[in-house]
């Protein structure tokens, strides 16, 4: 391999130290390119602008340290750089590290690394062997979603930006694994792990105030539907997801970084896009009526867990608490078309425990005393099932039903200078079974194939489904 690249001298770990000065090189406006420097130095040219000259003095902030340095590095690639084969070993601590690992179809592994121990940067690039041209541009066309993938994690709220990483060229990119460590204010470390290949997409959310998780099967094609139908499905999936949280008191930013992740990983492939994949499968397809009845995304499993707390000094056992997981299954049965049957179930399950001030919804305030031994606990213990059932006979469809299950149960435990005075448990149940094959049946009454899905899978309270059932 020729040297013909700014990367071609790129040690396998490069490292930055900023002078006493803050007059060489900023990692707040590192710019990789051509490099005059021998052999033995890192090939990495920075610019500096007033606003770094003005930083080097005060901490920088791990949302800049990083900035348009993943972008770039992934960028060069397109140049033609030659990439070492391995790399050096990272330190065995780091206050923050972003991994990009690419494997494209051929086989090779591309590992990228960004991290950084106190003021001092490392930046890691390797290859398991040489890239081809159409690689190389297939790579570099990650740059911006590596970018913003790190960006969200950096900045001083983390937030979960995947979605450019999911625009991967199937082509050449066989799998895409990305992790980020980002170390918080108070000693504690943010993670998030994503991968993406041909048949999946998962992604795991660590931190101090809980975990989150979302598991989405891509290798069925026949019942994922158009791009309209799935910004409904998630629309309407984030609105059931604000509803647990408001009623189980759900932490916002590890709810918000659930609802990111949720809607990134199932904003998948579309039903016009794979056509050409469906084609390829010699079987028949879902029809309109099919369409219609189901979300339009791809089955999933995702699931979020809050860090427990101990919020009453004096019961520490009464913990507030909140969980709450969710899921999608579609089976078709039977490959022929005149005799086939399909099926999509939901179901979702929130559990919570927290404290109130007497009949009222907000925090009590507890210091340790008697007098503060005043307050509600709640325990919230809530599930939701919705099944479509479809079955074609003689190529004809005979049956088409939707059941839905709500049940909800909020037990009250009332507390009086911390002795026990009321423990009351409210449940509740509605139902909803509906024939659909009316209005499968009558083109005049549903012309467009989103519009019966939106209005019958969401999951909801049992008020829910009773105005639900009103309606129908």
């Amino acid at each position: 391999m020729s040297s013909i690249a700014p990367l071609s001298n790129w040690q396998p770990a490069t490292r930055y130290v900023p002078s006493p000065s803050g007059r060489d090189s900023n990692p707040i406006v590192a710019k990789f390119g051509t490099s005059a420097t021998p052999a033995a130095s890192p090939s990495t040219i920075v610019t500096l602008s007033p606003e770094a000259i003005a930083a080097a003095s005060a901490p920088i902030p791990t949302s800049l340290r990083y900035q348009d340095l993943g972008a770039d590095m992934l960028k060069q690639l397109s140049s033609g750089a030659v990439i070492p084969l391995d790399h050096a070993k990272l330190p065995e601590s780091v206050d923050n590290k972003f991994t990009l690992s690419i494997t494209t179809r051929s086989g090779t592994k591309v590992d990228l690394t960004l991290a950084n121990v106190g003021d001092e940067m490392i930046y890691q690039l390797s290859s398991s062997a040489e890239l081809s041209a159409d690689e190389r541009k297939a790579l570099s066309h990650l740059a911006e979603g590596f970018q913003g993938a790190i960006d969200g994690m950096a900045g001083s709220n983390p937030q979960v930006r995947l979605g450019g990483l999911t625009q991967l060229d199937s082509k050449f990119v066989q799998s895409i694994d990305f992790h980020a460590q980002v170390e918080g204010p108070d000693a504690t470390s943010q993670t998030l792990d994503f991968h993406i290949d041909d048949t999946k997409r998962k992604v795991s959310i660590g931190g101090p105030d809980g975990q989150a998780e979302v598991n989405v099967n891509t290798s069925t094609l026949e019942h994922v539907g158009s791009k309209q139908q799935q910004e409904k499905a998630i629309k309407n999936y984030l609105a059931q997801f604000d509803q647990a949280a408001t009623r189980g008191r759900g932490d916002k930013k590890l709810m918000s970084m659930f609802k990111d992740a949720f809607s990134d990983m199932n904003r998948t492939a579309i039903s016009e896009e794979r056509r050409s994949d469906l084609s390829t499968l010699q079987r028949w397809q879902l029809n309109s009526h099919d369409r219609t009845t189901l979300t339009g995304l791809s089955d999933f499993n995702a699931a979020v867990t809050q860090t427990p707390k101990s919020s009453n000094p004096l019961k520490a056992r009464e913990e507030d608490n909140f969980s709450y997981d969710i899921s999608q299954q579609t089976v078709v049965d039977n490959r022929s078309p005149d005799e086939r049957s399909i099926r999509q179930s939901q179901q979702s399950h929130l559990e919570a425990q927290f404290h109130t001030e007497i009949g009222k919804s907000g925090a009590p305030t507890f210091d340790g005393t008697p007098q503060t031994q005043n307050y509600d606990y709640h325990h919230i213990n809530d599930s939701a099932s919705s099944n479509v059932s479809l079955n074609y006979k003689e190529g004809k469809l005979r049956k088409a039903t939707l059941e839905q299950v709500a049940n909800q149960s909020e037990q009250v435990q009332t507390f009086i200078l911390g002795k026990l005075k009321s423990d009351k448990t409210t449940p509740s149940q509605q139902a909803l079974v509906r024939d659909l094959l009316p209005a499968l049946t009558s083109y005049e009454h549903y012309k467009g194939e989103d519009t019966l899905n939106n209005n019958i899978f969401l999951l909801g309270s049992p008020r829910d489904l009773s105005a639900r059932n009103q309606e129908f």
